[in-house]
């Protein structure tokens, strides 16, 4: 086969090497009118973390106790988990998912400070207080639980490269980017079938970049994979067994893991068990929690059927997301349990109508259910050269150079502390854009820092910090003239903080005065 993964467990890194062709699955006719781009192999080799039967990143308040009564389990909170709330580290719409030592499993929606009845939902009842509702009606003693959110997964899902096929072929969102004109602010979905604007996609909801890469946009490859057995026929897993004729599906009738995210979660087909944390033989389509909106959000062009009044659909802002309306949440996934993982996992399944068309976000939501470690360039070769207009030598592509990386950096507790890069962009220079990153728990995941967008990150160092990891991605230069090898990620900078506390004393961690527990298990103030 074009591509290949290799494990290791004890990194739980997943490495992925290919050329970038969809063999042994054919692909359409390219260049076409729309689309005037080759395809071409692709030296394609990625690491990223694996979370295969995981639910995200695991946590703590630090009294890790509840108690059921009735229709609500009450989880005690101090001070400091408070404080997570008030400065909406944890904000009214996330999902904080719970398993309780009773063996339960379930996911919560925050309402923070407002009264809700709902099961599924939850809310602040006092500052010491989380209320969660739930179904079933019961009074026990006192149990334990530990409890997923997803503070570091509020990243925008990135334009380019987000996953990878088991037939090594990428994924891409469904926009098209600045591609094909779109009004101002706005972006065209690549492979909305209504749209004024066609990007020459195949039967197989891919095309090819102007590196040559072939990539998957919607859910159609499932199709292309089934004709004539062509993955059946070169891969066990697929081979091996089938639901009525569908390799792409277990016996029970639930689908095969299909790919992966490159925040590390599988991406399987489109049917799941009914009763998420229940295995059956029961199955159905996971549909989406999408729709297009029924009024256009300001600045857009009125719903037509032009390019320049465009139809509901055909921009990626036409979209919104309703929770509970399907059975996705927003990141294009769910909790619950697979042949693959008997015991649950985090998993992300295509989305596609009841008619069988690809249905929006087709695979990964708006946003990646964990900060997204995207491979340099989409992973592929650099564009090849172009001839010069008056046929001459080939144009010169630029390339961004970091020529000093941030370094770690020990800190007296309440002084500041600075982590800068320095780049340029060679031969021909051009404006760089920065973003900074920060991980609260030793590597395992990054979240943007708001408002961190030039060459360096300066902050008040706090007893709490030690340890956290900083790291910078650059852009440039403008889409025109891009350089070959934008977005550039830089190396990873370690904050050590000496001394106790962060402002007032040894039991105070900010100059908001907001006590800490210095007796808790875990804390994080992201």
């Amino acid at each position: 086969m074009t591509a290949t993964a290799t494990y290791t467990s004890a990194t739980k890194q997943l490495a992925v090497t290919g050329d970038g062709l969809p063999d042994p699955v054919s692909y359409g006719t390219f260049p076409n009118l729309n689309n005037p781009n080759a395809v071409t192999e692709q030296a394609f080799a990625h690491t990223f973390r694996y979370r295969g039967g995981e639910f995200g990143v695991e946590r703590t308040f630090d009294d890790n106790t509840y108690f059921q009564s009735g229709f609500v389990i009450s989880v005690n909170i101090s001070v400091n988990d408070n404080a997570l709330f008030a400065a909406q580290t944890i904000a009214p719409g996330d999902h904080l998912f719970f398993i309780f030592s009773d063996g339960r499993k379930q996911r919560f929606i925050f309402r923070g400070t407002t009264f809700t009845s709902i099961a599924g939902e939850c809310w602040l009842a006092t500052d010491q207080r989380l209320d969660l509702i739930v179904a079933d009606s019961q009074t026990i003693p006192t149990g334990t639980y530990t409890y997923y959110d997803q503070r570091n997964g509020r990243i925008e899902t990135p334009l380019g490269a987000i996953g990878v096929a088991a037939n090594g072929v990428v994924f891409y969102n469904p926009s098209a980017g600045a591609g094909g004109n779109p009004p101002v602010g706005f972006q065209w979905n690549a492979h909305y079938p209504n749209s004024p604007v066609d990007f020459g996609e195949d039967s197989c909801g891919g095309h090819p970049e102007s590196t040559g890469q072939y990539h998957y946009h919607d859910t159609h490859f499932i199709d292309c994979w089934k004709q004539n057995s062509a993955m059946a026929n070169y891969n066990d897993y697929y081979g091996s067994s089938q639901f009525n004729g569908d390799n792409m599906r277990h016996p029970d009738g639930h689908s095969k893991i299909l790919g992966y995210c490159f925040d590390g979660f599988p991406v399987y087909g489109p049917f799941g068990y009914d009763v998420p944390f229940t295995a059956s033989q029961t199955t159905r389509f996971m549909s989406s929690s999408y729709r297009t909106r029924n009024i256009e959000i300001a600045g857009r062009p009125d719903y037509g059927t032009t390019a320049q009044n465009p139809p509901a659909g055909s921009l990626v802002q036409d979209w919104e997301y309703i929770d509970g309306l399907g059975d996705l949440d927003f990141h294009n996934g769910r909790y619950c349990v697979t042949p693959e993982f008997p015991n649950g996992t985090y998993a992300y399944f295509i989305s596609i109508d009841s008619v069988g068309e690809a249905a929006f976000p087709y695979m990964v939501g708006n946003m990646t259910r964990e900060s997204i470690n995207q491979p340099a360039n989409n992973g592929a070769a650099a564009p090849p050269a172009q001839e010069g207009g008056d046929g001459g030598a080939p144009p010169v592509t630029p390339t961004l150079q970091i020529t000093a990386q941030p370094q770690s950096a020990t800190a007296s507790v309440n002084t500041t502390v600075t982590f800068t890069v320095q780049a340029n962009v060679s031969p021909i220079p051009g404006p760089i854009s920065y973003q900074w990153y920060r991980s609260t728990d030793d590597g395992f995941a990054y979240a943007q820092v708001t408002g961190a967008t030039s060459n360096s990150l300066s902050f008040t160092a706090l007893g709490y910090m030690s340890n956290y990891k900083y790291k910078v991605e650059l852009r440039g230069p403008a889409p025109a003239n891009n350089a070959s090898n934008s977005p550039l990620m830089s190396n990873v900078a370690t904050l050590s903080v000496s001394g106790i506390g962060g402002g007032q004393g040894d039991t105070d961690f900010s100059s908001t005065a907001v006590k800490y527990d210095t007796t808790s298990v875990t804390y994080d103030a992201t």
